[in-house]
């Protein structure tokens, strides 16, 4: 059965896309538990943070991709952990890959973007994970802003853990021209154990619809990973 705001399969060219970003702590909790979490939500965009990025991480991407059932897009390594999978009905029109600046001391960090379509729905979508440094997530805010203001005019989504709450700095920055898909819904996704802040988002231009939101949780969730997914159906005018 299909869940509110989602079409039966088979209605692609009404159908709402479903974006789901998830922090999924570089794959160091139960493996089996994220792969059933992912296969129940059905993404036809899954937004990762802390995918594998170090030493044999095209293959442990590509066994979570096989896992989920889904395909790999873009990202990983080469992106300091941030990745976008597609399901099989997506068409992936095009993607980039955005190293951001760095900051002494800390870890490198990029985004990943891709042009998707799924019926009449076509946007552009930026996986990000913003550090923990307030002054570079501000920075890299503004970069990532401006990689999405090159693929305009089309809609845009941003997916991914800001590592901050609404209203502050980096947040105002990518929620510019924006609506948080959570509306009113103030529901923590992080952590899973002890829930107490959203700091995982999914923002999207005003032309694309929100038919649903939610933020998973279960048994699995608190298996999978100590953040909770961000589940998101959104659709063209």
């Amino acid at each position: 059965m299909s869940e509110p705001g989602v079409p039966a399969e088979g209605t692609n060219a009404s159908r709402a896309v479903r974006v789901v970003t998830y922090n999924v702590r570089s794959l160091r909790d139960d493996r089996q538990a994220l792969g059933r979490v992912v296969r129940e939500l059905r993404p036809d965009v899954l937004c990762l943070q802390e995918a594998p990025r170090m030493l044999g991480w095209r293959h442990r991407l590509a066994a979570l991709a096989r896992d989920t059932r889904m395909l790999y897009v873009a990202g990983g390594g080469t992106t300091g952990g941030v990745a976008i999978l597609s399901s099989l009905a997506v068409d992936v029109l095009d993607t980039r890959e955005l190293i951001l600046s760095r900051t002494r001391g800390l870890h490198r960090r990029g985004a990943v973007t891709a042009e998707v379509r799924l019926g009449a729905t076509t946007f552009a979508v930026a996986a990000v994970h913003l550090g923990l440094d307030a002054a570079e997530r501000r920075r890299h805010a503004g970069q990532i802003a401006a990689a999405l203001r090159e693929r305009e005019p089309g809609p845009s989504v941003v997916a991914g853990d800001l590592n901050e709450v609404a209203g502050h700095a980096a947040y105002n920055i990518l929620a510019a021209g924006r609506t948080d898909c959570a509306g009113t819904d103030p529901t923590p996704t992080f952590s899973t154990r002890a829930p107490r802040r959203r700091i995982d988002a999914v923002l999207a231009s005003p032309a694309l619809t929100v038919h649903h939101y939610r933020v998973g949780s279960g048994a699995d969730v608190e298996r999978a990973s100590d953040h909770r997914p961000v589940v998101v159906d959104l659709l063209g005018d």
